[in-house]
Formats: C-alpha cells, structure tokens, sequence
C-alpha cells in the first residue's frame, strides 16, 4: 500500500472507532495524537512528501468504496491538515 493511501486507511479507521467506540471521549486531540504516534505516522508523512488535492481525491475516492462515507470524509480532512494541503490546490 502506498503511503499516501496507508495514511488515509489509519485516518478512515480512527475515525471510524471515533465514532463507534469512542463518541464520548473528550481530549480528541489527545487521542488522535496517541494514534498517530503508536502507529508512527511520522515516517508515513515524511514517506508521502508533497501530494496534490487532486491525488487525495483519487485516494478518497478508491477508499470510499471500502469504508463509511462519513469516516472517509473526516479523514481526507485530517489528511489535508497533516500534510498542509489547502482544498483548492492542484485542481
């Protein structure tokens, strides 16, 4: 799996228990940088470099086949944020 699309599988999962397992937590911050850091995001972000909003879209798209449309949405958003990618850049 490519890192791009590996990072955007985490971010689909952590949501995805956000909204299951863990709707009533309240440091979402906290919890989401424990997530990132016990999965090593790290080098998954320095391994994805610089993407396009064209290439997270293309990624979006093959993940929402596989995945609740509401997690997916929720992590492009926070994909974008981690790697500093503004919605209309690359269109």
């Amino acid at each position: 799996m490519a890192p791009l699309e590996r990072l955007f599988a985490y971010e689909i999962e952590f949501h995805r228990r956000l909204r299951t397992e863990l709707a009533a937590f309240q440091d979402l911050g906290g919890l989401h940088t424990s997530y990132a850091l016990g999965l090593g995001y790290e080098p998954i972000i320095r391994a994805v470099g610089s993407v396009s909003m064209r290439e997270i879209d293309g990624v979006m798209k093959k993940m929402t086949l596989a995945g609740d449309v509401r997690d997916v949405l929720k992590a492009r958003d926070s994909v974008m944020r981690v790697l500093s990618v503004r919605q209309f850049e690359g269109h």
